[in-house]
């Protein structure tokens, strides 16, 4: 009996493509404020802005409609990886910015903001490992999200393909063909040849 469910759960999962309408998206959209790890506020720092990250998140569901829990932790990772990413990029220019504010060496001068750029930017990079490991941390995310981007799509097309084309994953060699007599004439073409 519980196999008899469990292939009509995978049947109807199957049709399944995600909420239809914009009422359905938005309440679809909340489900991880509920019960995922977003709700752990492991996301979201005080400083930020839960709006904005709700945006996001409505935007990745919308874009994405995942279709199973495991696609939906696909799309949580991937807005993870993109608000993080984000942050990343604001704390880079605060960190320019507050090496532009501190003072040039004796001797140094100029009022070239361009030449005061690359001195913060030099600066950071010799005197401290902010900002490669900023970059370190912003390429690591990338790949996460990348990775879950292209995972998230291999499931989704998986899912969209028809019941016939997704019955074999592994590939079945065709069966040698029967052997037949051969006819008279073949035969005796074959011999001449």
């Amino acid at each position: 009996m519980s196999e008899l469910k469990s292939e009509t759960s995978r049947a109807n999962g199957a049709k399944s493509h995600g909420p239809k309408t914009a009422e359905g998206r938005e309440k679809s959209s909340h489900n991880s404020f509920k019960h995922g790890f977003t709700a752990k506020k492991t996301i979201v720092l005080e400083c930020e802005n839960k709006e904005q990250f709700q945006e996001v998140l409505d935007y990745y569901t919308v874009t994405y409609q995942h279709g199973s829990e495991v696609e939906e932790d696909l799309v949580s990772e991937m807005v993870a990886c993109r608000w993080r990413m984000q942050r990343l990029r604001v704390i880079e220019t605060a960190l320019i910015d507050s090496e532009m504010d501190r003072e040039l060496p004796e001797g140094e001068t100029p009022e070239d903001p361009g030449y005061q750029l690359a001195f913060a930017f030099r600066r950071l990079v010799d005197e401290s490992r902010a900002i490669s490991l900023a970059s370190r941390y912003e390429s690591r995310l990338h790949r996460i999200h990348e990775r879950s981007h292209r995972t998230l799509r291999e499931l989704q097309q998986t899912r969209n393909q028809p019941a016939a084309e997704t019955v074999s994953a592994v590939p079945v060699e065709p069966a040698a063909p029967p052997p037949t007599a051969a006819k008279p004439d073949e035969k005796s073409r074959n011999e001449r040849g």
